[in-house]
């Protein structure tokens, strides 16, 4: 059953029907990032601020690391 997602920007209820596997370190960063940046953000119509969550919620193990020294101000091309 597909998930609803709010997107704060637009006002707008969406409905999710794509899901992006969470990212721990192995396999391709740039898959993942490309799958990330061209399908989730695109198909979601994210904001800059929603972008950021999606992304800091699907980094796991290894790779959420880089969330460690990530400040109040960080955002997504921080992280990338």
């Amino acid at each position: 059953m597909p998930s609803t997602t709010a997107n704060t920007s637009t006002g707008k209820t969406l409905q999710c029907l794509i899901k992006l596997q969470p990212y721990n370190g192995s396999g391709s960063l740039e898959t993942f990032l490309a799958k990330f940046q061209r399908r989730m953000i695109y198909y979601l119509q994210l904001d800059p601020e929603d972008t950021y969550y999606h992304l800091c919620i699907s980094l796991q193990g290894a790779a959420g690391q880089v969330l460690w020294d990530a400040g109040p101000q960080t955002t997504t091309d921080d992280i990338i």
